[in-house]
């Protein structure tokens, strides 16, 4: 490496490293409220695989790195932590900064022992690990060495990390999923409501036993008594499920009460998520119908969509519009769903449904984050759908624990389900209607897929009801999520 090299190196080192000097990682930096993830990912802090944090841009996975860098600190010397973000912005303008490279200075500069004969462990920390070249394989090497490091690693694809999970570094990589924040957890960033965390606790095991026992009373008992125990804060927890499904819960907008500047902030991540992540990542030669997709999906979201008549309106073949999706479900901003059956052949030929994962990116880009949204109940139900649908997908990974979780969506000649989530192997139909009265007719198409698919029982998210019978139980939407 060459002086100037070594010198920028190691200026970009100190820059990202305060606590070297301090002691303490500046509070600008962590900040004071830990979502989840955090006590999740410091659990893991002991195991020796490398972890790997991915989740979209501006969910916190930065913060979160720092929350465990000072969590650290009280047991460990400040320098043998290590930061280092790939999108610092004077790294290019160094010829190379090569994982080995910035070992090596770190190790020689900073601990001032050679990397090869450290003793005590260090925790190294590699933010949007994924702009550096082959990362994958300079990992795996280290790996190998068996040195006394702790890998972190974050990145904002998805894609790129499971490659190389699944190529250099199968059986050495442990991988956390971060998203924005749920409901509950913005409820959690805004207000201290003990009872919160009891509910979500016994709504879930509830839900588990009822599931497993084909016993919809079980879940049904336990509900009614924990919406009496909420019913004190539930006017504003209503206001909270408002505001959440205009803006969602990204962690920067949390104290923004500005929806237009909401809506700017909601865009900018778009246009970073395309620009600066997909057509980098994968080398897109078409951008604008990229863009052109994300807004139809937008206009779109929990909607059926055809793939001819995408390619048509976006001017693209079917295989570029396959590879497009792809990306966008590797960058978290999409999200599929298959029509349910046992069949895979019957499943592929079906059209699939598809949302935009997170309703504020939905509302910023159709143009409807605004107050008004709220009374257009063509536009409340999509968005009622489209929360609901991320945070079935969040409760079904919190009960089982296993791999990316897949929601499916059902239909007959007559009657359709806005979701099906399978647990424990057995599909639970989940119909969303977001409005002041439900009628018998709202509620005929989860009967009928019980009726043929031997459900335990159904679930439909409501404005306001709560009721149960034998196999069915309806729920105010704000108290489904805060069970997920």
């Amino acid at each position: 490496m060459a002086l100037r090299d070594e010198m920028g190196l190691a200026r970009a080192l100190h820059d990202q490293n305060p606590w070297w000097s301090s002691g303490t990682v500046p509070e600008a930096l962590f900040k004071p409220f830990r979502r989840r993830d955090f006590y999740t990912l410091r659990d893991k802090m002991d195991n020796e695989a490398i972890l790997a944090i991915i989740g979209p841009r501006q969910v916190g996975k930065t913060t979160v790195m720092h929350q465990l860098a000072q969590d650290l600190m009280g047991s460990v010397d400040p320098r043998r932590i290590l930061y280092f973000s790939f999108d610092y912005p004077y790294l290019d303008t160094l010829t190379e900064a090569p994982l080995t490279h910035i070992l090596d200075t770190y190790a020689t500069q900073v601990l001032r022992e050679p990397v090869g004969e450290l003793t005590d462990r260090i925790f190294v920390f590699l933010d949007e690990v994924c702009k550096l070249d082959g990362w994958s394989e300079a990992l795996k090497g280290w790996y190998d060495l068996r040195r006394p490091i702790r890998f972190v690693l974050s990145d904002s694809s998805s894609q790129s990390i499971l490659r190389g999970s699944s190529e250099s570094l199968v059986g050495r990589i442990e991988i956390q999923r971060m998203l924005s924040l749920k409901f509950i957890d913005v409820i959690g960033y805004h207000e201290e409501i003990g009872i919160l965390k009891d509910a979500n606790h016994e709504l879930r095991e509830a839900l588990r036993l009822a599931v497993e026992n084909d016993d919809a009373g079980v879940f049904a008992e336990v509900a009614r008594q924990q919406l009496s125990a909420l019913a004190p804060h539930e006017a504003k927890l209503r206001i909270y499920l408002h505001d959440y499904m205009l803006k969602d819960g990204y962690p920067g907008l949390l104290d923004v009460d500005s929806l237009p500047e909401c809506s700017r902030a909601l865009r900018t991540y778009v246009d970073l998520t395309i620009y600066k992540d997909l057509i980098r990542l994968f080398d897109i030669r078409d951008p604008r119908a990229l863009e052109g997709l994300v807004s139809l999906i937008a206009q779109e979201s929990s909607r059926r969509m055809n793939n001819e008549t995408m390619t048509r309106a976006l001017g693209v073949r079917l295989e570029t519009l396959n590879r497009y999706l792809d990306y966008l479900e590797s960058a978290f901003m999409l999200s599929r769903s298959e029509f349910y059956t046992r069949s895979r052949a019957s499943r592929m030929r079906k059209s699939k449904k598809l949302y935009l994962t997170n309703a504020g990116l939905r509302n910023a880009i159709t143009g409807t984050l605004r107050e008004t949204t709220l009374q257009d109940p063509l536009e409340i139900g999509k968005i009622a759908e489209t929360v609901a649908h991320d945070h079935c997908k969040r409760l079904k990974y919190c009960l089982e624990l296993s791999g990316p979780p897949e929601l499916f969506y059902w239909n007959d000649r007559v009657t359709e389900v806005d979701i099906i989530m399978e647990l424990f192997g057995k599909p639970v139909p989940v119909e969303v209607k977001y409005r002041s009265s439900v009628t018998s007719s709202d509620i005929r198409g989860v009967q009928r897929f019980m009726e043929a698919h031997n459900s335990p029982f159904g679930m439909v998210l409501t404005r306001d009801d709560f009721s149960s019978t034998e196999k069915l139980v309806l729920l105010p939407l704000w108290f489904f999520l805060v069970m997920c």
